[in-house]
């Protein structure tokens, strides 16, 4: 059987300065996006984690919907 590898991806499709901009963690991936949306975006996500590890959560037993509302908590 094999494992799952479940991450978080966040995707920036705003840069036009062609600057390829890569920043990954223990459970995510940001990837291209303008300086501004890639730095917003990789915050994002450290707080999404930081959620998950509060509530003792793991990102393979969340529903697409508990995360949404994990996403919308943090604003």
């Amino acid at each position: 059987m094999r494992k799952k590898i479940i991450r978080l991806l966040g995707v920036g499709f705003d840069a036009d300065d062609g600057h390829v901009r890569i920043t990954t963690g223990d459970k995510f991936d940001v990837i291209m996006g303008s300086d501004e949306s890639h730095e917003y975006i990789t915050k994002l996500i450290t707080k999404i984690e930081k959620e998950l590890d509060a509530q003792g959560l793991n990102l393979d037993e969340l529903s697409p919907e508990k995360l949404g509302e994990i996403v919308k908590g943090i604003g």
